[in-house]
């Protein structure tokens, strides 16, 4: 291994081959990247050496704080290193301010937390949809597509019992305590269903399709999980 910048190590390389290097990965198109944000990445790129033309790999790694630039000769030393500084990064990630991951925007290394996918869309119809479920202690939830395999989210309602408590994004009991209503005692008082909102109460619909959506991201970490130890 060469460095060709080293924020932390300096060069082993004349700066004019550095300057070639550089030209090359950063006109070339890496051929692995794990990027987030504008400021990190880490890149392998592949080129031939400058003056030499023989084959070489390079792992690129950037950040807000410095810039390490690697040669390699061998493909196989640089997919190591490329997938031995993603994964030191990803265990830095940590979580942000609502206690969700952070997660890298692009990558392409098993075990690590890379982007969700899209995230389903909850509006009135699914909290109305909530309100009539017949089910015990109801709850709409997010779930793999492919009978939990699939890498699409879908949205579903279903008994609480049978539910990981990480996917819930609502509640009937929470939709119930919002309108002032209840489920009744032993069939004393009739079953509230959707029908009977009132116009007036309509709006509670859209806060509560909101808090729902507001929980969507936390739920989608719970089933899109990186190893438990990156490295």
């Amino acid at each position: 291994m060469r460095n060709v910048t080293s924020t932390n190590a300096g060069s082993d390389v004349s700066e004019e081959y550095a300057e070639q290097v550089h030209a090359l990965v950063e006109n070339g198109r890496p051929d692995r990247k794990t990027e987030r944000g504008q400021s990190f990445y880490i890149r392998l790129h592949a080129y031939a050496a400058p003056a030499t033309g023989a084959d070489r790999w390079a792992v690129d790694y950037h950040d807000d704080a410095s810039r390490e630039l690697e040669e390699y000769d061998s493909e196989a030393e640089a997919e190591a290193r490329y997938e031995e500084m993603v994964r030191d990064s990803a265990t830095l990630l940590g979580e942000d301010r609502d206690g969700n991951l952070i997660r890298f925007d692009v990558t392409d290394v098993d075990g690590v937390p890379g982007p969700l996918p899209e995230l389903p869309g909850i509006g009135a119809d699914a909290v109305r949809e909530l309100i009539d479920a017949r089910s015990e202690d109801p709850v709409v939830y997010l779930e793999r597509t492919e009978d939990g395999t699939g890498e699409e989210l879908a949205l579903a309602v279903g008994p609480a019992a049978l539910v990981s408590h990480y996917q819930v994004v609502l509640t009937r009991r929470e939709v119930l305590e919002h309108l002032g209503e209840s489920d009744g005692d032993g069939g004393a008082q009739e079953w509230f269903g959707s029908s009977s909102i009132t116009a007036q109460d309509a709006w509670l619909l859209e806060s509560l399709a909101d808090t729902a959506k507001e929980r969507r991201t936390g739920a989608a970490d719970s089933l899109f999980l990186p190893a438990a130890n990156p490295r």
